[in-house]
């Protein structure tokens, strides 16, 4: 097999694999050779990634082996290699040109398998378009958070509408895409934080379909070569439509290019602990303002195109400019009730497709 295949695959399986581990043969991954393939295996018990690689075998067989020394080792070889491997006596060998290594091995039936599972629900969606949907919604996910159901991404099918939900109490994030294929009634599943990490890392762009199959406990992603096992998230996630202003009393288009500069200028000087700034709106102008214990200050404002509700809020910069950044369209919709509740935040043309909430700080 090259050099190049080997370390593609081994690369995302690798991922899931953790260096310290209670149990030793998760430190390994399983090594299946035959019918023209090697295929690899990686799982932490909440994940399982299976990717292939085209190699001439001369003989099928089984093995697991370190994952991260056999990763190390593939990647200082030269691109364009090609490597021979074999289990002799309990051993694994990797041979290319003068190099050669030997590797320990634990017992293939100590390996778990995730992919013995009955899948309930099958459907079809672009790889791009869930790639878009995790990428445009995972920044919003909980960390540790105790309300265990806010630690992930929320993917709820109605129909041929697939969409993305993340929140953390102070912030939710929400992307509607697509499906190539309806699924009976509403199904809602909570993939965790790691799993969301690993999907939208190995994912692919465009419009070729992938399959997602579901069941009571698990999800599984496949893709060309690679197939992604997670275990879900057992929990109810919050109605978010509760949290989304359906109407708006105020709302103002602003230019999302000079907005995230401002932002980025002003927020310098923001508190490095609560990252606070104040936006002001007044006549035909927006204001921001922020300060820090050092007693620092920057104020910077802009001139909208006509005259605005009045309103001052305060906001977590960081918060505002990652919702901001994900938008995809040079205007935005910045929609308000009253500066107590949560603004609502979404492109111009794409409608309800992106929508985002950022709730107000007290500075």
């Amino acid at each position: 097999m090259t050099r190049d295949d080997l370390l593609k695959a081994l690369n995302v399986v690798g991922s899931v694999v953790e260096r310290r581990q209670t149990k030793p043969i998760l430190t390994h991954v399983l090594v299946a050779a035959g019918d023209g393939e090697i295929v690899f295996t990686g799982t932490d018990l909440e994940l399982e990634v299976v990717a292939r690689c085209p190699a001439d075998v001369q003989e099928p067989g089984k093995v697991t082996v370190s994952g991260r020394k056999f990763l190390d080792i593939v990647r200082t070889l030269p691109s364009d290699s090609v490597l021979r491997c074999q289990t002799e006596e309990g051993r694994f060998r990797v041979a290319m040109g003068k190099s050669r290594f030997q590797l320990a091995t634990l017992p293939v039936e100590d390996f778990p398998n995730l992919m013995d599972i009955q899948w309930d629900t099958t459907l079809s969606v672009a790889r791009g378009d869930l790639r878009r949907a995790i990428e445009k919604t995972q920044f919003c996910m909980a960390q540790q958070d105790v309300r265990y159901y806010l630690n992930g991404v929320m993917l709820e099918m109605s129909g041929q509408a697939l969409r993305a939900v993340a929140a953390d109490g102070h912030r939710l994030a929400l992307c509607a895409v697509e499906m190539g294929s309806a699924v009976a009634g509403e199904r809602q599943v909570i993939v965790p934080r790691k799993a969301v990490v690993e999907m939208a890392r190995f994912l692919g762009d465009g419009s070729l379909p992938i399959e997602v199959s579901l069941s009571g406990n698990h999800m599984r992603v496949a893709q060309d070569h690679l197939v992604f096992v997670s275990k879900l998230v057992d929990g109810r996630f919050p109605d978010y439509h509760r949290v989304i202003p359906q109407a708006v009393k105020n709302e103002v288009v602003l230019p999302r290019a000079a907005i995230l500069e401002m932002l980025g200028r002003v927020g310098v000087v923001s508190t490095e602990k609560f990252r606070g700034i104040r936006l002001r709106f007044q006549g035909n102008r927006l204001a921001a303002s922020a300060t820090n214990t050092d007693r620092d200050e920057a104020w910077e404002e802009l001139e909208l195109t006509g005259p605005v509700p009045e309103l001052e809020i305060g906001f977590n910069v960081t918060y505002l400019v990652e919702a901001i950044g994900a938008l995809e369209d040079e205007e935005f919709l910045f929609g308000w009730n009253d500066s107590n509740g949560g603004v609502r935040l979404k492109a111009k043309k794409s409608g309800d497709e992106q929508v985002y909430v950022v709730m107000p700080v007290r500075l």
